[in-house]
């Protein structure tokens, strides 16, 4: 390794721990609570298994190890994401390094480590580090198998064809819109001349088989569940819906530049509707597909049903060197520096936005608070644990998949074991699949935020007693209220009908 690479490393590294002990800093200042889908990645993670109904289990997985070494804390639940991205910068540095001298005559200094410093950066990635999401794992999964694939490509090797399937494996049990990485490999190696003669030797397929035998036990899983997860994956994409949607894929397009950055998404997008900057280069010819391809997968989807802004951030690991390596060929060093530095001023806006809101004379409201749909469940929480307390004999019963997934969190000790009462009829969250209230109806439940008819409730329970109402303000113009009541002897035969 030179002197240069090895600097590079240094200042990496070094700037790496500096933005993580930034963002713990910045978390425990600002205490942000669990979200309801980290909420309940957590309760997934108290029962490890091979798939639960909305995701594969790889997240839940691995706050099951960090919870095991920190405690349940929101910290341990999220530290898997302050470890995962800096990992995934470190690969995009040594691939870049590697896809560099598939071209000698091109001329991108720093490039690695320019890559490096702004996948870091990256919006996406500065939210992505304070929360625990499947893109943590996905997009680690994508950089550890692009960096293996050029490996692969370049060694030949057998163990690195045998590594490249197992993470891809792996990434499928993280998301499965990882077979996308397969789609993109298969169309750059017929694309490639030089390339398709792999295709006629085994060790391609080889890899392909160890990625599809990890990722079996998540189909059998399905299997067993009826195709739960593949379900939900259908019923959010809202393929279903009229065709055309030209609104949806506006909104979705204008969201990549907060995704990934406002300058680095309008250099990505001019980089990619000019061909000729690099269809006779290799390298970009590479990245392209790996970036290109998937977000045109995705504007598609928008303008059929609808994407959510999130959805394509994988496509941001190849994008990353994609448009670092363009900008520094041509000499675009200042304009680099310029959008690193406004995606490191969006993460300031992340990550103290209640301080800034306070110091500009700023109301938080329900409009002006971002992140007021994580606020007041410890507050909740605590109120339910108290009734629990109260009622020992009480189960926790919850109508609402947000409610359930937030007091199994927040109500500890006393939220388990809990139940999900399933008024429309229908599968629609892990916990409808799984907590059904129809398992176990016998004895005394402590209903939570369900239908605050007493008359109603009396239809299906043989006991109903109104309990005081949770009141828990937000802001001026927020006020989380929640019934209460306690009820024993649940009568199915009641019929089951939608009440709010």
């Amino acid at each position: 390794m030179s002197d240069r690479a090895s600097q590079d490393l240094r200042l990496l590294g070094l700037t790496l721990l500096a933005l993580t002990a930034w963002r713990l800093t910045a978390a425990i200042h600002a205490q942000p609570e669990l979200f309801f889908d980290e909420a309940q990645y957590w309760d997934w993670s108290t029962a490890p298994a091979w798939g639960y109904y909305s995701k594969p289990p790889m997240l839940a997985w691995l706050i099951a190890l960090s919870t095991s070494l920190l405690g349940d804390s929101e910290f341990a639940v999220r530290a898997p994401s302050l470890v995962l991205y800096p990992l995934g910068a470190i690969l995009l540095y040594f691939t870049t390094h590697r896809l560099l001298a598939w071209q000698p005559s091109l001329q991108a200094p720093g490039a690695p480590l320019w890559t490096a410093l702004a996948y870091i950066t990256l919006p996406v990635v500065a939210l992505g580090s304070w929360l625990i999401t499947t893109d943590a794992a996905l997009l680690f999964f994508w950089s550890a198998a692009l960096w293996a694939l050029v490996r692969a490509i370049d060694l030949d090797r057998w163990r690195d064809w045998l590594l490249l399937g197992t993470l891809v494996g792996l990434g499928l049990l993280s998301k499965y819109t990882m077979i996308a990485f397969g789609i993109a490999a298969l169309g750059w190696m017929l694309s490639e001349s030089h390339q398709r003669q792999r295709l006629t030797t085994a060790k391609p397929f080889v890899a392909l088989a160890i990625s599809l035998t990890l990722f079996a036990p998540n189909l059998l899983w399905n299997i067993q569940h009826q195709f739960a997860s593949f379900q939900h994956t259908a019923e959010i994409s809202q393929l279903d819906r009229g065709l055309l949607h030209p609104g949806k894929l506006l909104e979705f397009f204008a969201a990549q530049f907060a995704v990934f950055g406002p300058l680095l998404f309008a250099v990505l997008v001019g980089l990619t509707l000019r061909p000729r900057r690099w269809r006779d280069q290799p390298t970009l010819r590479f990245l392209i597909w790996f970036a290109a391809l998937p977000l045109a997968g995705f504007i598609g989807l928008a303008l059929l049903s609808r994407a959510f802004a999130n959805w394509a951030a994988f496509a941001y690991v190849a994008a990353t060197p994609l448009v670092v390596i363009a900008l520094l060929q041509h000499e675009r060093r200042r304009l680099l520096m310029l959008a690193l530095g406004l995606n490191l001023a969006l993460g300031v806006v992340i990550y103290h936005y209640h301080d800034l809101a306070r110091l500009a004379g700023i109301e938080l409201t329900r409009k002006t608070d971002p992140y007021h749909r994580i606020t007041g469940w410890r507050d909740f929480g605590t109120a339910v644990a108290a009734q629990l307390a109260t009622h020992p004999e009480a189960r926790l019963l919850c109508t609402d998949r947000d409610v359930i997934t937030e007091l199994l969190y927040y109500a500890r000790p006393h939220s388990r074991p809990a139940y999900f009462w399933n008024l429309s009829g229908q599968v629609r969250s892990h916990y409808a699949l799984m907590n059904d209230l129809g398992t176990a109806p016998n004895g005394t439940f402590l209903l939570v935020g369900g239908p605050g008819d007493p008359a109603f409730l009396r239809q299906h329970f043989a006991s109903v007693t109104p309990l005081p109402e949770i009141i828990i303000p937000i802001h001026r113009d927020l006020t989380r209220r929640y019934s209460v009541f306690l009820v024993e002897g649940y009568r199915p035969a009641g019929g089951i009908r939608t009440s709010k």
